[in-house]
């Protein structure tokens, strides 16, 4: 089969013989040619889009050296058929693969680290290094990458002689001895790679790294290259922009801005929290005394758990039987912490899971969940 990608990247039209047509497990249908430009799933790069005899190509694999190039429905063996790659779906994954071989390249030089995974999607480009990198020391990796994108460098591409790739220093993920395809960037990398890519680095146009977290025992590392990095600049700088106006600060000072308003949040939470457990004290007090009742059973508003908690324990101290605080409302339903000095709450609480559906668990000493019945059909279980 020839590779027309091999020949040319450029190539998005072409025609090409149907050399078999078979049908699979999910009732589409799998057609290999005799040439193709389309760019197989192959080396972690996602497959080409585009058309075939004018049907969309659902996907293209390669097995044994043979291409097939997936359609909804089949083509006649011996037809002529013409095929048209999506051009921009080709440059996108050829900026970036091009992007990733620079940063492998030069995260290898630098600190001698292998690139042991590499995933290129729609939507993400993944690099797996096996060893530690900072987002500190990525950020000077991405500074040289971006360095070498300016110089406009040529991309390489070749297939040694035995004799010659012998002697060649390159990555390589496999251990390969013959029609080994070389991508060079002169200064920079070289590499085994069997995937399209542009012909310079200023092709590239920009290389963003835009994440870096730990991954069995080494890093993965999330990069933008060319167009997917300048509509993520712009993603963001619009969410600065609005959180700038929002805030009344410059872009360059929202980080601060958003510190200082989060901050003034946890003192009015922290004031919001005083005040329902003032609330919940009076609510507390005016409850029939414990020679009247056992149980203590209390109704209120929305108030967070941590108010609720510390009133349950509060009254438990004073009522022998269960202490009870629900909060919320006939409508809504309520949220329910129930706690007792001397008897097994889990009772209760499976209790009111058999007549109303209730949600939750706990301990022997306290349970909580939710429930969703009104107040008079809670109070006829006390």
């Amino acid at each position: 089969m020839e590779k027309l990608y091999y020949k040319n990247t450029h190539i998005t039209d072409f025609e090409a013989i149907v050399m078999d047509c078979q049908e699979d497990e999910k009732g589409r249908f799998r057609i290999l040619l005799d040439r193709t430009a389309f760019f197989p799933e192959e080396g972690g790069q996602g497959a080409d889009r585009g058309t075939l005899a004018g049907d969309e190509v659902l996907d293209v694999q390669i097995k044994q050296e043979q291409i097939w190039h997936t359609l909804a429905t089949p083509l006649a063996i011996g037809n002529s058929v013409k095929g048209h790659v999506d051009w921009a779906q080709r440059f996108d994954y050829m900026q970036q693969h091009s992007g990733e071989h620079i940063v492998s390249g030069l995260v290898h030089a630098k600190y001698g680290y292998d690139n042991v995974g590499f995933h290129l999607g729609a939507e993400e480009v993944t690099l797996d290094f096996n060893g530690p990198l900072t987002l500190e020391q990525l950020r000077e990796i991405e500074l040289a990458a971006n360095k070498a994108v300016w110089k406009n460098l040529p991309i390489l591409i070749s297939v040694p002689d035995p004799s010659v790739l012998s002697g060649l220093e390159y990555r390589s993920k496999l251990d390969l001895t013959e029609n080994v395809r070389i991508v060079e960037i002169p200064g920079v990398d070289r590499c085994a790679c069997c995937a399209p890519h542009v012909e310079t680095t200023g092709q590239i146009g920009l290389i963003k790294v835009t994440n870096v977290q730990s991954h069995r025992g080494g890093v993965r590392v999330n990069i933008l290259c060319g167009e997917r990095a300048l509509r993520d600049y712009s993603l963001r700088q619009d969410s600065v922009s609005s959180i700038s106006v929002l805030l009344s600060a410059k872009q360059e000072a929202v980080a601060e801005a958003v510190r200082r308003v989060k901050e003034e949040a946890l003192q009015e939470k922290l004031r919001a929290n005083a005040l329902q457990a003032s609330l919940l004290s009076l609510q507390a007090r005016a409850l029939p005394g414990p020679e009247l009742s056992p149980n203590a059973v209390l109704f209120t508003g929305e108030l967070d758990n941590l108010a609720l908690r510390n009133t349950v324990n509060d009254l438990t101290l004073r009522y022998p039987g269960y202490c009870a605080v629900f909060s919320g409302d006939d409508n809504k339903g309520y949220r329910y912490i129930i706690g007792s000095s001397s008897k097994d709450c889990r009772g209760l609480a499976k209790l009111l899971r058999e007549r109303f559906g209730a949600k939750g668990g706990g301990t022997a000493p306290m349970v909580q969940g939710s429930i969703a019945v009104s107040k008079e059909k809670i109070l006829s279980v006390f």
